[in-house]
């Protein structure tokens, strides 16, 4: 008797596995989907999308103290900062020293004080007659001080310094190279 049991019970346990084999094979084993639902919407983390978007910042005594552009732009509903794409960055307009900045993408905070730009970053004219290139650059439109952690090559008419980081107070105008910096110049 204790063997017909033991029989049952373990048919009974093999069929509920294969049961289960077939089920899971069937219903998640190409989708990945962890659910029985036939299609999944993502839910976007933008509310809305502009094109060729500008943006100019007045000082304290009415003039113009930066203006910054991009092809597009798309306000996240994550956290509340707006995505840019290929955006350009002219800053330091009313202190008669402008330079620039651009990049692939970047990103205005939600406050709008920090400007993120990544990717093919190039600053021109922060120091004179000079380019900058990075992957990552972080500029506070607040206090104008514009900083980054990566690797950065700053390009002269007649040479190149490389370093890891970079501190830039344009108040002050004051740059500082954090790491590792290394450069080579011809003589003029």
């Amino acid at each position: 008797m204790k063997q017909i049991k033991f029989t049952i019970f373990s048919v009974l346990s093999a069929i509920t596995a294969m049961a289960g084999t077939v089920v899971y094979l069937t219903q998640f084993s190409e989708s990945g989907k962890l659910s029985i639902t036939e299609r999944f919407e993502a839910v976007p983390d933008a509310d809305s999308h502009l094109r060729q978007v500008s943006g100019i910042k007045y000082s304290a005594d009415g003039h113009i103290a930066y203006k910054w552009r991009a092809t597009s732009a798309e306000r996240l509903i994550s956290d509340g900062s707006i995505a840019l794409q290929e955006p350009f960055y002219i800053g330091n307009i009313a202190d008669q020293r402008p330079w620039t900045a651009s990049a692939k993408v970047g990103k205005l905070s939600q406050d709008g004080e920090h400007l993120t730009l990544r990717n093919t970053v190039l600053v021109k004219d922060l120091i004179r007659q000079a380019q900058i290139s990075t992957e990552l650059l972080r500029i506070n439109l607040d206090s104008s001080e514009v900083s980054t952690d990566q690797a950065l090559t700053l390009s002269l008419r007649n040479g190149k310094t490389h370093s890891m980081g970079m501190k830039a107070s344009m108040k002050n105008e004051r740059i500082e190279l954090l790491d590792q910096v290394k450069g080579h110049y011809d003589p003029i």
